[in-house]
């Protein structure tokens, strides 16, 4: 008849859900940075930073799961999840870029 108010998504749907968006993003992120700035250059001492980037962007989106989900809802939570894991994996690329040429790229 009317709203019936926000749409509600199953806990265990919503943690795989965003397990799948942190994880399978997750991959596909480590392996083009570590192309790109471990193995193509031949910059072996690249290898500790995009190790710790991935880590710093898994990281992020479990947290802004965890915030959305406890603040609003797990759809919420899926959505901002999405957003923060490729944003963060914008910006983890740019800043290897970025300090790849402090350790000698050219």
């Amino acid at each position: 008849m009317g709203d019936t108010g926000p749409t509600r998504t199953s806990a265990p749907l919503g943690m795989v859900a965003i397990a799948v968006i942190v994880l399978g993003v997750a991959a596909v992120g480590y392996l083009v940075t570590t192309f790109l700035f471990a193995f193509s250059g031949g910059q072996y001492r690249m290898v500790a930073v995009v190790n710790l980037g991935a880590v710093a962007v898994i990281s992020l989106g479990v947290l802004v799961a965890a915030v959305k989900w406890i603040v609003r809802s797990s759809a919420e939570a899926i959505k901002w999840t999405a957003i923060a894991t490729g944003g963060g994996w914008v910006a983890a690329l740019i800043a290897e870029w970025l300090f790849s040429f402090s350790l000698g790229a050219g």
